[in-house]
């Protein structure tokens, strides 16, 4: 970060960067059409929905229910970078490799914002958050292995076989 945020800023450019995840795993799930692997996809988006609500939440008890904060200058935009990037929109392969980057990124955003925390509730959501960017991290490079192993199947660009393994 550019320069010392408060803990009403920081919650702010968190709640942004988790409204950006929302989209971006959106935007992966409209990317494919295996109904198995888009629902986990979906699922991610609206556990970064349940994430964003819980910071507006905090956010508001923080600052008294007032409106959430205009953007903040500087870098990074946001925890996890901001909007889709256009020039890799359509690349599967390298949106995942991104979203793990992202994780990453956002993990370590939280790390620090925890760290720096003032207040007992704010530092408890923030070191949650670490754990749950974790988790995603581990899941998204999953994914990434998945995809690279069988693209065909793990988009449902192909037909996938069934094969019965037992009595």
């Amino acid at each position: 970060m550019d320069h010392k945020l408060t803990s009403l800023e920081v919650l702010g450019m968190a709640i942004r960067s988790e409204e950006d995840a929302v989209k971006f795993y959106g935007h992966i799930a409209d990317m494919i059409n295996n109904e198995m692997v888009r629902d986990k996809y979906r699922h991610l988006a609206k556990e970064e929905a349940n994430h964003r609500k819980m910071l507006v939440d905090h956010y508001k008890k923080m600052s008294g229910g007032h409106e959430l904060p205009s953007k903040i200058p500087g870098e990074p935009e946001t925890a996890e970078g901001g909007a889709v990037p256009e020039h890799i929109s359509h690349s599967l392969e390298d949106l995942l490799i991104l979203a793990v980057k992202r994780e990453q990124a956002a993990k370590e955003f939280y790390r620090k914002a925890a760290a720096a925390a003032t207040d007992l509730s704010g530092r408890r959501i923030l070191e949650y958050l670490v754990h749950v960017e974790k988790g995603h991290e581990m899941m998204l490079k999953s994914e990434l292995e998945a995809y690279l192993r069988d693209k065909g199947w793990y988009t449902g660009g192909e037909a996938s076989e069934m094969i019965h393994a037992g009595p």
